[in-house]
């Protein structure tokens, strides 16, 4: 239904022309079509920035048609006669159309690709995003294979597979990347780098988060700290922790001890002792486990995790810890849950939860 939808806009003049802004009419429709309909402005974004990121293509087919009518004009002219100058929009529209065809295949294979089958756009950058309660799994054209978190998003470059695998992440996302030696994976962060072979491993860099991480769970990677200009390795079932403005610890650190409690550092994956499971990885599994987590970052998970903005009425609530783990349990009944190892109260409030005393 969506491939469908997708494919009526890129065939729509007036569209394209609002995307590439050469219509100040096209330009006034689109624009009140966005502000009477605001639950659609991320799909139209998307699909403008398929549209401007093939406007070159665009521009190739345009200029092709003009040259092609300029020639015939010589031609004509050569001949001593006189025509007038004729445009043939169903010839070039044609054309233009079969370019967003495969603007269209593109979008829909970078967006929901699960098979390895892949076609780049001709420009710039593919992006693959999450929304809240949203997690998507899907494989990258060089075969390693993705887990994207809630409320997350990656970059890539068209060429990626071709002289480098380089992918820019903001929020969360799992990693099984297939080995080539001769080009290494690397992920970017704001804050880090991670450089591996092939391996599997985790990167949570929320924007505006305090915490980012790296776990390792498989071969070894290789950080790139861009503050400080220096690198770390990681080996496996360990994990780098990297707090704003916080400088790396320099003394070992309790397994047991609560994140809030850490500088930035080398630190060993957390191990739930009810079911074994990996902490920073749970959520590929579609569960939601903290060991002695703050209630502030606990609540941050939540929000992203159900789609439910949660605020935090009581300051002195935030740094309460928690040791929980939930599956397919509703919001509601988390809080619950958690209620009863610390005392708080909460209520709904439209889409908001408040959490108070």
């Amino acid at each position: 239904m969506l491939e469908q939808e997708a494919a009526g806009f890129l065939a729509d003049e007036s569209f394209i022309n609002y995307c590439l802004g050469r219509n100040a009419t096209d330009i006034a429709r689109w624009e009140a079509y966005l502000h009477e309909h605001p639950h659609e402005k991320e799909h139209i974004e998307e699909l403008k920035a398929m549209v401007l990121l093939t406007s070159r293509s665009v521009r190739d087919v345009e200029m092709q048609a003009q040259l092609e009518r300029l020639k015939e004009q010589i031609s004509y002219h050569d001949e001593n006669r006189e025509i007038p100058l004729v445009k043939k929009p169903a010839t070039v529209w044609w054309k233009i159309a079969a370019v967003f065809a495969g603007i269209l295949l593109a979008g829909i294979l970078a967006r929901y690709n699960f098979s390895g089958l892949f076609s780049p756009v001709t420009t710039n950058t593919i992006s693959f995003t999450t929304q809240k309660t949203e997690r998507r799994s899907f494989m990258l054209p060089d075969g390693s294979k993705v887990i994207l978190n809630a409320e997350s998003r990656i970059l890539l470059a068209d060429h990626f597979n071709e002289k480098d695998r380089v992918v820019q992440l903001s929020g969360e996302a799992f990693f099984d990347v297939a080995h080539d030696a001769s080009r290494p994976f690397v992920v970017k962060t704001d804050r880090m780098d991670v450089k591996v072979l092939g391996t599997a491993f985790n990167v949570r860099a929320y924007d505006g988060d305090e915490i980012s991480e790296t776990s390792l769970i498989r071969g070894s990677i290789e950080l790139s700290l861009k503050d400080e200009n220096r690198k770390i390795t990681l080996r496996p079932n360990e994990k780098y922790l990297l707090r704003a403005n916080n400088p790396e610890v320099k003394k070992p650190v309790e397994e047991s001890a609560p994140l809030q409690a850490v500088a930035s550092g080398v630190l060993p994956v957390r191990v739930s002792k009810e079911d074994t499971a990996i902490v920073e990885v749970s959520w590929t599994e579609d569960k939601l486990v903290f060991v002695d987590e703050s209630f502030e970052e606990l609540t941050k998970q939540l929000s992203r995790w159900y789609g439910m903005s949660i605020e935090i009425v009581d300051p002195e609530l935030k740094g309460m810890l928690y040791t929980a783990s939930f599956r397919n349990e509703r919001l509601e009944d988390v809080l619950a849950a958690l209620q009863f190892t610390k005392a708080f109260n909460f209520e709904r409030k439209n889409n908001t939860i408040m959490i108070y005393k």
